[in-house]
């Protein structure tokens, strides 16, 4: 079993937390929310292979 990267813990607490504060009823965020969230464009998200329905552990994962 692959191990977790070593700060996806802490990355994705804070994304969690800035994805509520922006968008507080959702769990799956378009490209464009998830830039927003992230703080960047939204072809950074999209370089990182995040096309649709995405959630808070896969951008932890994409970005820690």
């Amino acid at each position: 079993m692959p191990k977790e990267k070593e700060l996806y813990r802490d990355t994705l607490e804070r994304i969690r937390k800035r994805a509520d504060e922006l968008y507080p009823e959702k769990l799956l965020y378009t490209q464009q929310e998830a830039a927003r969230i992230m703080g960047c464009h939204r072809n950074t998200i999209g370089r990182h292979g995040l096309k649709t329905d995405i959630t808070c552990e896969r951008l932890a994962r994409a970005f820690a």
